[in-house]
């Protein structure tokens, strides 16, 4: 049986799936405002980590998490991605951001398929395992 916190996971999961095939709607039809908009813009994974960054620090994390995911530099954008699954268990996300975001700025519509896609499938293939209550002394 899948446990409560899994369970949220694989939900999540579920709802950035169907976000990333919208992504590739919007790739196939060349609109680039569109593929930039729902690609950056803080996902599920990220409410599900900043869901247990809270919890963690009992309600003492930041107050404006900010809207994007992404940073020029590609770095993790706050504390949040070292709370989120998705970050962790898959290699981040934030890869693929910069290479889907210079492809379809600079009009590659077909290389920006195929990072998407290659996105896509890491989602597609995601397993959460259960993972042991940690013992804090």
């Amino acid at each position: 049986m899948q446990g409560l916190e899994t369970g949220r996971w694989e939900a999540a999961r579920k709802k950035v799936i169907v976000r990333w095939r919208e992504i590739l709607d919007r790739i196939d039809a060349r609109d680039e405002g569109g593929v930039l908009g729902l690609a950056n813009v803080i996902d599920e994974f990220c409410e599900e980590a900043m869901a247990l960054r809270a919890d963690a620090m009992r309600g003492q994390d930041p107050k404006d998490p900010g809207l994007l995911k992404y940073t020029p530099d590609t770095r993790p954008v706050g504390t949040r991605c070292m709370f989120c699954r998705g970050f962790q268990e898959a290699g981040g996300c934030f890869g693929v951001l910069g290479s889907l975001n210079k492809l379809v700025l600079d009009g590659k519509w077909e290389e920006a398929r195929g990072a998407a896609e290659g996105y896509l499938g890491r989602l597609e293939t995601m397993e959460f395992t259960e993972l042991s209550a940690a013992n804090v002394h």
